[in-house]
């Protein structure tokens, strides 16, 4: 078992195999589910996060290598429900596309 602060919060991470990524942790182990898994070799940008303020492709991190550090998801951004303004601004500008990619995009701007 080891612990991840991920949005503010300390999560325990259980059962889990070391050689994890951080995206399958954040989507499977703690139900953060904002980041996409889409290319898993860190070229689309679709699973972004920030790790420690900078701006990490969450499927090329081990997760269990990320114990001291501050991850930020989408989830993350805002305290409540509210748009942060990057949000809005991808939206009032049509910029969101399928949506798929949306939330890496808008971590990475942030």
């Amino acid at each position: 078992m080891y612990q991840l602060k991920v949005n503010g919060e300390s999560h325990d991470v259980q059962d889990a195999w070391l050689g994890e990524s951080l995206l399958y942790v954040l989507r499977e182990r703690l139900g953060l589910p904002g980041s996409k898994g889409a290319c898993e070799q860190g070229e689309c940008g679709s699973c972004t996060v920030l790790l420690d303020g900078a701006a990490v492709c969450s499927c090329l991190v081990m997760a269990a290598s990320a114990t001291d550090a501050d991850i930020v998801t989408v989830e993350g951004l805002t305290a409540d429900a509210a748009l942060t303004d990057v949000q809005a601004a991808f939206l009032d500008e049509g910029a969101v596309q399928c949506g798929f990619c949306t939330p890496g995009l808008i971590v990475a701007v942030h």
